[in-house]
């Protein structure tokens, strides 16, 4: 399963978050989110996309998270 790292035009709430399926939210500085989902295959990073415009989000990136990186991301979301 692959991770992804995607990037919306301000802030979401938590709510909002969990309904289009993130499993982390970060609110940054700059009035943006950075959301992150795992996708099991393509046609499902493509309905990800499809929920983010259908929800009116603006998309400005949306970058694949390495393994070793995604597997580091697990390891301290099950340590809390």
């Amino acid at each position: 399963m692959d991770r992804y790292k995607i990037r919306v035009a301000g802030h979401l709430d938590q709510r909002r978050a969990s309904f289009l399926g993130c499993e982390e939210l970060r609110l940054l500085p700059d009035g943006d989110s950075l959301l992150t989902f795992a996708a099991v295959d393509q046609a499902a990073l493509y309905g990800l996309l499809t929920r983010l415009r259908d929800a009116g989000l603006g998309l400005i990136a949306a970058e694949r998270i390495p393994a070793a990186e995604s597997e580091d991301v697990g390891a301290r979301t099950t340590e809390r």
